[in-house]
């Protein structure tokens, strides 16, 4: 298995175009070649019936004719006046049948492609068939680049297509690399590429291919969802290829910020579906975040001890790293717990399941068809209601329960605002400023009232697993010290925020005009 960064300037050619017409540019402009090479081969790109993959910018494709038969993943990268940058992954593959499904594909493919598609069933979805002169140019007597002349045809459905290309893979040197381009693009028939070959393959065959449009202010409610669901489900699935790697924790929170901002959309337009259909979505969704909550709880917590331990007593520093060197171990066995379900033949079932029904809203009625920024404008106002009224309800001590509650309607109205702060007619930017610092702040306590009640928690099972338990254990209690005080600060804070907050020039803006506050189902 082979991971790279592609880093290669792709021009493409407005006419056919020789070979002897890029050597004869080349020699012109002096540039040696120390190397060279001539071959075809056949790629057969993989996708679902969905077109998954093509969607989510994702190239799965079995190269066959140069060398062993390999297959790669290239994922979504950037590309800017000709220069494209992504990842590139690489793998044997050894069978004479193509893939079917994403858990036949080696580990680390699997993982990058599985999130999209899921248990559905992969298949040729396009053919190209290139014709490759290879050149290796050298610049001060270094590799300055592979530059390939590419004939390709390409085909899909009893059609087909033929194109020609010319690359430049970088070696060294970018400056030099582009300065080359540039004389190329003057002397040959080229200009810059917008896209990758298959991409553009699609395009030119005429095959279906997936654009999320924006939804502007009068398109309907059901567009503007299926669009945000959409968004969000591209964001679970791109992290989740970062979760299973398991590299950065930053990875699975992006999953749960996606999951959680999924179920926002749906509670908010909830009745877009079945009152059931409802349910069972948002207990989906919940399982999910459940599930990846597990972990994320004890990354929060752990990156909290390290400045923690310095604050205890010398003698108990000491039991304090034994002690968080066994909550990583905790960390560990919930982490393979969830990278299991994660493959699971259930949870890609239930996934796949909860993404169509997703899809399956109420396209026709007359709330479906309602313009968006009438929906839009009724609905955040309800979820700062709810919101204000939480606020105005608890009291000064800021109990546990009542504040975490507090923290999920601030956090259900920032996300529903974020969502629809573009739209011409509103202007929640100041307020929301406001909404993001105090669930910051409700966050604060919550994190730190939580870390101190699974330190105590901790105490016995750590007490019984380790050697010095006395020491381990007022390691523990000095820890769940520190965040006992801590969340005491951080309540003296959020009730400054709360104080902040609680102004009318604030939920002003969040009010619906009087045509749309009658609107207000949820």
């Amino acid at each position: 298995m082979t991971d790279t960064t592609e880093t290669e300037f792709k021009l493409r050619a407005i006419r056919p175009l020789e070979v002897a017409l890029v050597d004869a540019a080349l020699r012109e402009l002096g540039v040696p070649c120390r190397a060279s090479a001539s071959g075809t081969h056949t790629d057969t790109y993989l996708d679902d019936d969905r077109g998954t993959l093509a969607a989510a910018g994702i190239g799965l494709r079995l190269r066959v004719g140069s060398g062993l038969p390999r297959l790669t993943c290239k994922a979504r990268g950037s590309a800017t006046n000709g220069l494209f940058v992504r990842e590139e992954h690489d793998s044997v593959w050894s069978s004479t049948n193509l893939p079917q499904a994403a858990r036949e594909l080696p580990p680390e493919l699997r993982d990058r492609i599985e999130p999209f598609v899921l248990d559905r069933v992969l298949q040729p979805v396009l053919t190209m068939v290139t014709q490759r002169d290879t050149r290796m140019l050298v610049h001060e007597d270094q590799d300055l680049c592979e530059l390939t002349i590419d004939r390709v045809e390409a085909g899909a459905d009893g059609r087909s297509i033929v194109f020609h290309e010319v690359e430049l893979e970088v070696a060294d040197d970018l400056d030099t690399n582009r300065r080359l381009v540039d004389s190329l693009l003057q002397r040959l028939p080229l200009q810059t590429a917008a896209d990758d070959k298959p991409t553009y393959a699609t395009a030119r065959l005429g095959l279906h291919a997936v654009v999320m449009a924006s939804v502007g202010p009068e398109a309907s409610i059901v567009a503007a969802v299926m669009q945000l669901t959409a968004r969000h489900l591209d964001c679970m699935h791109t992290a989740e290829v970062g979760v299973r790697s398991d590299r950065d924790p930053e990875h699975l929170h992006a999953m749960r910020v996606a999951v959680r901002r999924l179920r926002s959309v749906v509670r908010a337009f909830r009745d877009l579906w079945p009152h059931d259909v409802a349910d069972g979505l948002l207990a989906a969704l919940g399982e999910v975040g459940s599930q990846l909550g597990a972990v994320r709880d004890l990354d929060v917590t752990l990156a909290a001890l390290a400045a923690q331990c310095a604050e205890l007593p010398t003698v108990l520093r000491l039991p304090a790293e034994r002690t968080v060197a066994w909550i990583r171990n905790l960390r560990t066995t919930a982490n393979e717990g969830l990278q299991a379900w994660l493959r699971s033949n259930d949870r890609l079932r239930a996934q796949g399941e909860l993404e169509t029904t997703l899809s399956a809203c109420d396209r026709t009625s007359t709330l479906a068809m309602a313009p968006t920024k009438n929906e839009v404008q009724s609905r955040i106002a309800h979820a700062a209601a709810r919101l204000r009224r939480a606020i105005a309800e608890i009291s000064p001590e800021l109990p546990t329960e009542p504040l975490h509650a507090l923290r999920l309607a601030s956090k259900r109205l920032r996300y529903l605002a974020e969502e629809f702060d573009r739209l011409p007619g509103q202007d929640y930017e100041k307020s929301l400023g406001k909404i993001i610092a105090l669930q910051q702040a409700l966050g604060a306590v919550c994190d730190h009232d939580l870390a101190a009640r699974r330190l105590i928690d901790w105490i016995r099972p750590a007490v019984e697993a380790s050697a010095d338990g006395a020491l381990m254990a007022a390691a523990l209690g000095g820890l769940a010290a520190c965040n006992t005080m801590a969340a005491a600060k951080a309540r003296k804070r959020a009730r400054s925020t709360l104080a902040r907050v609680d102004r009318k020039r604030v939920w002003k803006r969040f009010e619906a005009n009087e045509s749309t506050a009658a609107n207000t189902t949820n």
